[in-house]
């Protein structure tokens, strides 16, 4: 090891005296050589009874600080050292490489006592690297991680294999604490019974008593690992404790041939709430893929490959996530609804939790409750979450989630039942009311109505692991084709192994060009969904910025491009079934964008290629012009109110220069979120027929209005003196006499037959019903020329005072009759 002059000398130095010469043996604190050093120094002045400063020149001795054979003393005598400098090289009898728990785990010394009052680096810090899964108090120092790193690269290569991290909960496994998924498996009869066939149980030692751990593995996982341990050597990297991993992993991997010894959890991560792939490989990543349902917790690395999150246990979510980092919302929250829409309401208003995440529609999930307690992670804060989430434990054991929503779920199939069939309640009451005499009879009827309603909240239907091993496997794939490509170097070289006396023998030396994983992988991402440009619109809460959601930064990474506003070059628009929103509406003008939800991403994201759209298309019949038609009933119905800043970034760039939108000019209505508990106070309650003339807001089928008029004109049978556009647009005066087309002779009148029947009243009120203009139309045409009637002998002329008031009142009549239909 070599010696340096320390930093604490009052240089410049000079050396007067070698003490050691090459091959001595030296002990710590042995003089090595002297030297002289000056420095200024306070004096009393005799003569001039007072203090001075005087520089003085004192001796002293170099000593050493390592034990040994010196194997070089790189000083002279007379030599002026002025900085820090290497003075000799020491061949060390131990050189506290591997340290375990503060002891040298050769030599047996406490390292972490000082040797040498002139010590310059702590025998400690020779170990400083932790390569050892299980424990943190197993150091070696960095040459000696390099050679482990060396080896195993070396190891891996000759079995074409790379490293694979693996993230336990929600990504292979799902895991669970309520006691009804035990009395679920005891009962075949519960139709849940099938999905829980592969859940086993565990308790923790540390834990507290009758707490059962039952752990669900993901649809294929044991062909999974077994298919994948043939392409990777496999790690877990869990934010779980030590026993939960290890108990996790006897499930798993009972025969010990997956993940062997290899598991690291939150006791030897170094972090709470952040995992780091220099903690498993601290030398050398280029070799190692990660597969997570979080990329956040490893800062979004390339090394990354997304897994869509695992619930088998509905509204369960991650277990261990309240020690992992904070994020504003889930990756399935669910949005807000857009201004004044219709939603079902929730019978029971969610209650909001102090520690509840960011509000969207629906319950807080025990998930939700997790994440808000990621924060901090000194002692104290680490001791405050493990208290909280001992505390959601014992919630779960207590309230019970799963079983309440079950509960739910048969309460729903048995009220869309009712409605179907009233006859299936009625006999059942019937049944209740029986006498003793049939008694079995009547129970066993009841169970097998029961039964009929139970419906399974369990769903063994995941495929994720399909898409997933696929991935890996081309990752795989492309790695050790661009490793052969790299070894055989130019193109003259597959020559040259044809050569005579060439040996084909591949060579391992040349670690240091091996391909990096990382990068690869940002290739074949980047092509997945090259060319797409995508727009996020009533998926993201409120408060979250659309370009650093989740869904958002992983669009990234697959080579789209995510924008706030619907552009000319939009393709995709990632929407939420149950919203139309402005964006919505906007998009759907365009035939070229595809409006679909999120799992067209979540596809994409799992099989790393562009899926087609057309499964996951919605909002097909999203009108051009406006909102769609309001509902008949507000029954069952709660009002939301979200910004409004999603109709005003539906606007394209050519709309905001200027440009107009199919439905003109929009009133919308901008309520101030803070105030949604007042506005709910005056929502309608009551169920009420919808007269808004919204309702008709649709494109006019104009094929249809000019039949309806041909029929008009054929009924009536003749031909009105002038339109209802001309009557209101007219400004002719009273004196003006009609044009000759418009005359009628009373030999014309008597040929219409049939149509002059009935009185003038009765008429006149059938077509006032007909026609579309209002009563503010009548009052200008009353202050106008009035058209010529129907009926009249005149032949010229505006009509008598008695026609006006005649007009007058059949549309009176036939506005009052329409009115008291809509009230019925």
């Amino acid at each position: 090891m070599r010696l340096y002059t320390p930093d604490t000398l009052l240089y410049p130095i000079t050396v007067t005296k070698l003490l050691r010469q090459q091959g001595d043996s030296i002990e710590v604190n042995s003089p090595l050589f002297l030297y002289n050093y000056k420095s200024t120094v306070t004096e009393f002045d005799e003569d001039a009874r007072e203090d001075v400063q005087r520089e003085r020149t004192w001796p002293a001795t170099f000593e050493s600080e390592l034990e040994g054979t010196l194997e070089s003393l790189n000083v002279k005598v007379g030599q002026v050292i002025e900085r820090k400098t290497p003075i000799a090289d020491v061949e060390e009898d131990c050189k506290h490489e591997i340290q375990f728990a503060g002891l040298c785990a050769t030599c047996g010394q406490d390292m972490k006592e000082k040797s040498s009052y002139n010590e310059t680096t702590a025998r400690a810090a020779r170990a400083t690297v932790n390569t050892v899964h299980g424990r943190q108090d197993l150091l070696i120092s960095e040459e000696e991680a390099s050679k482990s790193d060396e080896e195993a690269k070396r190891r891996l290569l000759e079995s074409r294999r790379l490293s694979l991290v693996v993230d336990l909960d929600q990504t292979i496994i799902h895991a669970s604490v309520e006691p009804t998924i035990g009395e679920w498996q005891n009962d075949p009869s519960n139709p849940n019974y099938e999905a829980l066939r592969d859940v086993q149980a565990f308790q923790l030692h540390d834990d507290k008593p009758n707490t059962w751990y039952y752990i669900k593995p993901r649809p294929g996982l044991k062909h999974f690992l077994n298919r994948l341990s043939e392409f990777y050597e496999m790690h877990i990297y869990t934010m779980g404790t030590r026993s939960y991993a290890e108990n996790v992993a006897k499930i798993i991997d009972p025969d010990r041939k997956i993940f062997g010894d290899r598991i690291v959890t939150r006791n030897e991560s170094g972090s709470q709430t952040a995992k780091y792939l220099k903690r498993l490989f601290p030398i050398d990543t280029r070799m190692v893929v990660i597969i997570d349902d979080r990329a956040d917790v490893w800062h979004w690395i390339s090394n990354l490959v997304k897994v869509n999150v695992f619930e088998f246990f509905v509204g369960i979510g991650d277990i261990n996530s309240s020690f992992l980092p904070k994020r504003p919302e889930l990756e399935a929250a669910k949005a807000h609804a857009p201004k004044m829409e219709c939603i079902p309401s929730n019978k029971t208003p969610p209650e909001a939790g102090e520690n509840a995440a960011v509000q969207t529609n629906g319950e807080t999930s025990v998930s939700e409750q997790l994440l808000s307690m990621a924060g901090a992670q000194d002692a104290k804060s680490i001791q405050e979450k493990t208290e909280e989430q001992e505390q959601i434990i014992q919630e779960q054991l207590d309230d019970r989630p799963m079983l309440k929503k079950q509960k739910e779920l048969e309460d729903l199939a048995k009220e869309e039942e009712a409605k179907a069939s009233p006859a299936v309640e009625a006999t059942a009451e019937l049944l209740a009311e029986n006498g003793n005499d049939g008694e079995s009879k009547e129970l066993s009827l009841v169970d097998s109505v029961q039964h009929k309603y139970r419906q399974n909240l369990l769903a063994d239907d995941d495929n994720e692991l399909v898409y997933l091993e696929q991935s890996l496997r081309n990752v795989h794939t492309t790695y050790y084709e661009e490793y052969d490509k790299q070894s055989r170097g130019a193109k003259g070289d597959r020559v040259a192994e044809l050569r005579p006396g060439h040996s084909k023998k591949r060579s391992f030396d040349d670690l240091q060009n091996i391909p990096d994983a990382a990068a690869l992988m940002d290739v074949m991402k980047g092509k997945v969904l090259a060319g797409c440009h995508i727009v996020f619109s009533g998926v993201v809460p409120l408060g979250v910025d659309p370009l650093t959601h989740d869904a958002a930064l992983w669009a990234k990474t697959f080579g789209a491009t995510v924008s706030v506003n619907i552009t000319k070059k939009t393709t995709h628009v990632i929407a939420s079934p149950d919203r139309r929103t402005a964006k919505v509406r906007q998009a759907a003008k365009k035939c070229r964008i595809a409006i679909v939800s999120q799992h067209w991403l979540h596809a994409c994201f799992a099989q790393w290629k562009n899926v087609d759209v057309n499964p996951y298309r919605i909002h097909s019949d999203a009108p051009t012009n406006g909102a769609g038609a309001l509902p008949e009933s507000f029954d069952e119905m709660a009002y939301n109110v979200s910004s409004s800043d999603d109709d005003d970034s539906a606007l394209t760039e050519d709309e905001s220069e200027g440009g107009e939108t199919l439905n003109g000019d929009r009133l919308t209505l901008e309520i101030d979120t803070e105030e949604e508990e007042e506005l709910m106070k005056y929502a309608p309650s009551l169920d009420r027929k919808d007269s808004s003339p919204t309702e008709g807001e649709q494109p006019d089928d104009w094929e249809a209005i000019d039949e309806e008029f041909e029929a008009f004109l054929d009924e009536s049978g003749d031909e009105d003196d002038e339109s209802d556009t001309e009557s209101v647009k007219s400004t002719r005066s009273e004196t003006e006499p009609p044009s000759g087309a418009q005359k009628r002779t009373h030999h014309e009148r008597d040929s219409d037959g049939e149509s002059e029947k009935g009185s003038r009243l009765q008429k006149r009120k059938k077509q006032a019903m007909e026609r579309t203009s209002s009563l503010t139309n009548l009052v200008v045409q009353g202050n106008g020329a009035a058209p010529a009637a129907e009926g009249h002998d005149e032949v010229e002329g505006t009509g008598s005072e008695a026609d006006l008031e005649a007009d007058l009142e059949a549309a009176l009549a036939a506005e009052m009759e329409r009115q008291s239909g809509d009230e019925e």
